[in-house]
C-alpha cells in the first residue's frame, strides 16, 4: 500500500440471514460496488466479498485516494453567430459564456463536424474517495434485494433481517453514515452464542484475522474447508463420513466457527433403510451420516456446532436427543407403511389432486398405464406387460405413505424399498424409484427398461396435460418444472438407442387422446400439441448447443423436425457430428450457398403462386445440363431409405452433396429456371425441388451461416 491508495471495508452486521439469501446477496454487492466505483471514476484493485450468517462483507483492495480530474469540452454557437458585423460578441455568445460561469473572452474556438464553434473547457477536480464512499456505501446496502425483506424500525428501511451494526472504513478513516437508525463505525460483534462484545477493526486488511482471533471465520471459503476438516477429524477413529456437499454448503451459512461433534443414536434404528436414516439425520439436525470402518452404515453421526469446542458434552446430549426423537418417529412411519402395504395406498391417490383442472394422481396413473402399454408395443421395447402394468400402478403409491409425507425427498426411494420388502418383482421395485430419473437436467437416465417406459410416459402425460390447459413456462417462470420434464424426455429419446427411431409425435398424439374431457374442453387444448412440439424442439436445440454445437448447425437439423415431426431423434447427434466434420472440408461453404440459392428460388416461386410440381416431366427436359442433373438425382432417390436401413451413414449424405454440386453448378450456368414458357419454368422448379428433397429430411442447408 502506498500513500495514494488504501483498502476499503464495508460490513453489514445483521440478525441471522437465511442461508439461501447469502450467495445471491454477495453477487449483488460485488456488482453494485464495481458499478458505483466505475461510475465515480475510482480506480481499484481486487473486489472481494465475504459472508457468515450474521454479516455480509465487501473488501476492496487499493482504492485510489480520489477520483481523477475531468476535462470536458462544451460546444457553443458557431463563430459566425458569436460576433456581429462590428466584431462584438452577440447575445448568443454572451448567454453561452454566462451559462458556463465565464465571459466570452475566455472561450476558445473548436473545429467540429459542424464547423468552427465557441468552446468552453470545463475542468472538474476529482473528489476524495472518503467523500464518494459516503454515498457509495449506503447505496450498495440500499440496493441489495432479497426474496423477502422486513421492516423493523420507523424509517421503513427493508432488509433480509434487522441490521444491528455496520463497519465502513477507508484505510483508518471511518466513513460515517446512518441506515435504519444504525450508525456506521469501526466495530463489529463477535460470535453471538458466546461473545457479544464489540470488536474494533483498525484497518480493513486486518478484518479477517481480527475476527478469526475472536472465533469468527468470516471468509466463507475458509469456513467451508474448516467444516470438512473438523468433520473428518471427528470421525477418524470410528469410520468415515458419508460425503454430502449440499449439506456442507448449507451448514457453511449456518455457523461462523464450525466445530464437529461426534454423536450416537440407538443401534436399533439401524433396522431402518440407510436412505431413510440419512435423510432423517440430515433434515432433523443438519447432521452427517457415518460409515463404520467396514463401510457399513453406522449408528454414529456428526453435528456441527457454532463456536469453539467448549461444552461439547452438553451439545452432544442435545443433538442425540433431537435425532433420537426423529428416528423414533421414522421407525413408527416405516413399520406402519409396511403394515398397510402399497396396494392400500393406490385407493388413497384418488383423493390427491394432481391439478384442479386436470384431475387426481390416480387418474394420471390410469393414463400413464395406457400410454406405457402403447409405447411398449409401438416401439418394440418388449417389456413384460404384466410387470409394466404393475409397476405403473405402484409408481406413485409411496406418495401417500407416512414416511414420504414427512420426508418428501424420499419419494420413489421408499416405494422401491417397500416393494422389495413386500415381495414385489425386483423389476417392479426398481422401476418405482428409477421412473423419476433423470432427476436433474444432466442426471442419470433409467437403466431398467420398465422404468424407462414409465418415465417417458409419465413426463409426456405431465407435459400434455399442462399444455392442454395452457399452463406452459413463460420467461423464467416454470412453477410445474416442465422444462426439466421436457429435457429429461428428449434426453431419453435421443441418448437411448432403443428409442432412436421412435416417432415422438405419435406418442404425443396418443397422450393427448387420453386426456380427460375437462382438459379436452379447454379452449387451449386444440393448439396444445402444436405448442408442446415447438417447446420440445426448443429443448432439443438447447441440449445440442450445450453439447458444443453452433446455433446455426443446430437450427439446420432442428428445422427438419418442424417440417416433418419429432421422428428419428436419435439421428440428431450423428447428423450434427457429421455436419461439423463436413464443414471442415474446403468447398462446404459453396455447397451451403448453392442450396440456399435453390431454397430462395423455391421460396420466390411460392410467393408468385407458381405451382411446385411433385414430379419432373422428363419429356420437357430440353437442355443437356438439366437432363444430366435429372439422371444424377434419380440415382440418389433411395438415399433416405438407405440411411434409415443402415446401408449408408450420415457422413455419406454430405459426400453425396459434394458429388451433386458440380451438376447443379452447370445447371445454373446453362439453364434459365424462370423461362418464359410456363411449362418449362414449372418443370425446372420441380427439378430443383427434387434436388432439395434428397436432403430435406436430413438437413436444412439454408439455416447455415
Amino acid at each position: 500500500m502506498t500513500e495514494n491508495i488504501s483498502n476499503a471495508l464495508l460490513e453489514i452486521g445483521a440478525e441471522e440471514i437465511p442461508a439461501s439469501y447469502i450467495e445471491p446477496a454477495l453477487k449483488q454487492i460485488e456488482e453494485l460496488a464495481v458499478k458505483f466505483f466505475n461510475d465515480a471514476g475510482l480506480k481499484y484493485g481486487a473486489v472481494k466479498t465475504y459472508a457468515a450468517p450474521r454479516r455480509l462483507v465487501l473488501f476492496v483492495e487499493n482504492l485510489d485516494l480520489q477520483s481523477p480530474d475531468k476535462t470536458e469540452e462544451i460546444l457553443g454557437p458557431s463563430v459566425q453567430a458569436a460576433k456581429d458585423a462590428n466584431g462584438n460578441f452577440t447575445q448568443a455568445a454572451i448567454g453561452f459564456a454566462s451559462k458556463n460561469g465565464t465571459v466570452p473572452e475566455k472561450l476558445t474556438v473548436k473545429n467540429s463536424d459542424k464547423g468552427e464553434r465557441l468552446c468552453f473547457v470545463k475542468k472538474t477536480k476529482g473528489e476524495k474517495t472518503e467523500k464518494l464512499l459516503l454515498n457509495i456505501f449506503p447505496e450498495i446496502i440500499k440496493n441489495i434485494s432479497f426474496p423477502k425483506a422486513m421492516v423493523w424500525e420507523e424509517s421503513g428501511f427493508r432488509f433480509a433481517r434487522p441490521v444491528r451494526n455496520m463497519i465502513a472504513l477507508y484505510g483508518k478513516k471511518v466513513i460515517k453514515f446512518k441506515i435504519a437508525d444504525v450508525q456506521s463505525g469501526n466495530w463489529t460483534i463477535g460470535l453471538h452464542t458466546t461473545d457479544k462484545s464489540k470488536i474494533k477493526i483498525d484497518l480493513p486488511e486486518n478484518y479477517l484475522i481480527t475476527l478469526k482471533n475472536k472465533s469468527v471465520i468470516a471468509d466463507q471459503n475458509e469456513r467451508k474447508e474448516a467444516i470438512r476438516k473438523s468433520v473428518n477429524e471427528a470421525v477418524k477413529n470410528v469410520g468415515s463420513v458419508i460425503e454430502d456437499e449440499s449439506l456442507v454448503e448449507e451448514i457453511n451459512y449456518l455457523v461462523e466457527y464450525p466445530t464437529a461433534v461426534l454423536c450416537e443414536f440407538d443401534k436399533k434404528y439401524l433396522e431402518l433403510p440407510p436412505e431413510a436414516l440419512t435423510v432423517c439425520i440430515k433434515k432433523s439436525q443438519k447432521c452427517f451420516a457415518v460409515r463404520d470402518k467396514n463401510g457399513t452404515f453406522s449408528n454414529y453421526f456428526i453435528d456441527v456446532k457454532n463456536g469453539i469446542s467448549k461444552y461439547q458434552e452438553i451439545a452432544r446430549e442435545g443433538y442425540e436427543k433431537v435425532v433420537g426423537a426423529r428416528l423414533a418417529d421414522a421407525e413408527f412411519f416405516y413399520k406402519n407403511d409396511l403394515k398397510k402395504g402399497l396396494d392400500a395406498n393406490i385407493e388413497k391417490l384418488k383423493g390427491i389432486v394432481f391439478h384442479k383442472e386436470i384431475g387426481t394422481i390416480y387418474e394420471k396413473i390410469e393414463r400413464v398405464r395406457a400410454l406405457s402399454s402403447f409405447i411398449n408395443k409401438e416401439f418394440g421395447v418388449n417389456a413384460d406387460e404384466k410387470l409394466l402394468d404393475r409397476a405403473v400402478l405402484l409408481s406413485k403409491a409411496d406418495l401417500v405413505s407416512e414416511m414420504v409425507f414427512e420426508y418428501g425427498e424420499l419419494q420413489g426411494v421408499m416405494g422401491k424399498i417397500y416393494a422389495q420388502k413386500l415381495g414385489e418383482d425386483p423389476e417392479v421395485a426398481v422401476s418405482i424409484q428409477e421412473h423419476y430419473y433423470p432427476i436433474s437436467a444432466g442426471g442419470t437416465l433409467p437403466e431398467n427398461q420398465i422404468a424407462l417406459v414409465i418415465s417417458i410416459a409419465d413426463r409426456i402425460d405431465t407435459l400434455a396435460a399442462n399444455f392442454g390447459i395452457g399452463l406452459e413456462p413463460s420467461g423464467s417462470a416454470d412453477p410445474y418444472g416442465l422444462r426439466r420434464a421436457a429435457i429429461g424426455l428428449v434426453r431419453m429419446i435421443i441418448e437411448i438407442e432403443k428409442f432412436h427411431k421412435a416417432d415422438l409425435s405419435k406418442i404425443l398424439e396418443q397422450s393427448f387422446s387420453l386426456m380427460p374431457e375437462k382438459v379436452k374442453n379447454n379452449p387451449k387444448f386444440e393448439q396444445g400439441r402444436q405448442r408442446l412440439e415447438s417447446f420440445l424442439i426448443q429443448r432439443i436445440e438447447s441440449l445440442c448447443e450445450a453439447k458444443g454445437f453452433a446455433a446455426d448447425e443446430v437450427k439446420s437439423v432442428s428445422g427438419i423436425l418442424r417440417s416433418f415431426g419429432l421422428k428419428n431423434l436419435g439421428s440428431i447427434l450423428p447428423k450434427l457430428n457429421a455436419l461439423k466434420t463436413a464443414k471442415t472440408k474446403g468447398n462446404f461453404a459453396e455447397i451451403s450457398a448453392l442450396f440456399k440459392r435453390i431454397n430462395n428460388i423455391l421460396a420466390q416461386a411460392k410467393k408468385q403462386n407458381i405451382e411446385i410440381l411433385s414430379e419432373v416431366n422428363e419429356s420437357l427436359l430440353s437442355d443437356e445440363a438439366e437432363k444430366f442433373l435429372y439422371n444424377e438425382i434419380n440415382s440418389y432417390k433411395s438415399i433416405y431409405a438407405e440411411i434409415e436401413n443402415g446401408i449408408l451413414n450420415i457422413d455419406d449424405l454430405f459426400q453425396i452433396a459434394l458429388e451433386i454440386k458440380p451438376h447443379i453448378d452447370i445447371f445454373f450456368e446453362k439453364v434459365m429456371v424462370m423461362a418464359e414458357d410456363e411449362n418449362l419454368k414449372k418443370n425446372r422448379i420441380a427439378l430443383l425441388n427434387s434436388v432439395q428433397n434428397i436432403f430435406s429430411k436430413f438437413i436444412d442447408f439454408s439455416a447455415l451461416q
